[in-house]
């Protein structure tokens, strides 16, 4: 603890003693107590700048005076930073702040005058339950949670609180109650997408074909540069600066993808460098034009990367390499929020099942023929020979 600062005042015939410092988050505080007599307030004044000594108790007293606003300041300006990388591998930051920095203002504005050491198990699930009645998703709703906890367990390794809510109680996050996506864009709708890209919507058609062909996030699609295209090798090469998982990653190039990128290259005034997609940022516009005037509902860009995903799946390629090719650190994180039913999925299971049953009744018929098979008379002179063997052993 650091500038620390005893006075002795007097305030209506009164002596206190007032000790200012500066916290550990740079905050300047103070202490004040009362004294008896002057002899007793040039004490009191020694002995709370000795206490202050204390990294224990500096916590101790930061603890109680901090707010959960002036934590949740702290942990935007350490933690909710652009990503910063070292050899193209992120060490700091986030690559998305958008969300993270709604979230954290919608938090400091319900808890932000709260004292942080008593923010209670109780007063988080009242804003749960307060997000949720409001109309946000359950899946919305944790997001928000999960960086309140992110937030309070900043605090707890900067000694701030001993445990946080999160800790104690039952689950506040509920992932298990997430609406899971099932949509998957059909042969059908891709058809009528594509054939809608044109004129102004031209650009999307590339942009379709690439996610619903190689299943990569549309944030890697707009940092793909020429540089990590082969069109020779028919290959895309995700550099581990761009991706989510910050691994490099080699996708597949079909033969309709290989003929919209040539179109794309040989357009491109940058064939070094030079982004793929000219930089495109969003489409969110020519995407919810393109599904209307297709007659698209409730399709969203990135369905399309669990419509590769599935197809893959469906097609019979394993499991662990699809998920090689899509980027999923475990398989089980692709099987759980990507692997969809498909009509062709459940038409290949009451395949299978109609298939089991054959072999079932067709075996249970060649047992039944065997067992007809056997004459009458065979049957009547096997019980004497039986019957003559168990009377010779007695």
């Amino acid at each position: 603890m650091k500038d620390r600062t005893g006075f002795i005042v007097e305030r209506a015939g009164k002596l206190y003693v007032r000790v200012s410092y500066t916290d550990s988050l740079g905050k300047r505080r103070e202490l004040m107590r009362r004294a008896t007599d002057r002899q007793h307030a040039r004490q009191l004044k020694k002995d709370l700048v000795k206490q202050l000594d204390s990294a224990d108790a500096e916590q101790r007293l930061a603890a109680e005076k901090i707010t959960f606003r002036e934590v949740a300041e702290q942990y935007k300006e350490r933690n909710l930073i652009p990503a910063q990388y070292v050899n193209d591998r992120k060490v700091a930051g986030r690559r998305s702040l958008e969300s993270p920095l709604r979230w954290i203002r919608l938090l400091a504005d319900h808890f932000g005058n709260a004292r942080l050491r008593f923010i209670t198990h109780s007063q988080i699930d009242a804003y749960r339950l307060q997000r949720l009645k409001a109309g946000l998703s359950i899946a919305s709703t944790n997001r928000e949670l999960e960086l309140l906890r992110s937030v309070l367990n900043y605090a707890k390794r900067e000694g701030l609180i001993d445990k946080t809510p999160f800790e104690l109680g039952a689950p506040l996050i509920h992932k298990a109650d997430e609406t899971r996506r099932t949509r998957v864009m059909t042969p059908d709708e891709e058809t009528r997408l594509l054939a809608v890209c044109v004129g102004r919507r031209s650009h999307l058609r590339a942009i379709i074909i690439c996610l619903a062909d190689n299943g990569m996030r549309f944030g890697e699609l707009k940092t793909l540069r020429w540089s990590d295209v082969s069109l020779s090798a028919r290959t895309i090469t995700l550099r581990a600066y761009h991706t989510k998982t910050a691994q490099s990653r080699t996708l597949p190039m079909s033969e309709r993808l290989f003929f919209e990128l040539t179109k794309l290259y040989s357009e491109s005034s940058d064939k070094e460098a030079g982004l793929v997609f000219g930089g495109i940022d969003s489409v969110k516009k020519a995407w919810k034009t393109a599904c209307k005037a297709a007659e698209v509902e409730g399709l969203r860009v990135h369905d399309l990367r669990a419509t590769f995903i599935t197809r893959m799946v469906d097609a019979g390629l394993p499991a662990e390499e699809v998920s090689k090719i899509s980027g999923h650190a475990q398989v089980q994180t692709l099987y759980a929020h990507y692997l969809r039913i498909t009509n062709q999925t459940i038409e290949r299971a009451a395949n299978l099942l109609n298939q089991l049953h054959d072999d079932a009744r067709e075996v249970a018929e060649r047992l039944h023929a065997s067992h007809t098979a056997i004459a009458p008379e065979t049957t009547a002179q096997a019980v004497p020979i039986l019957n003559t063997d168990a009377h010779q052993t007695k």
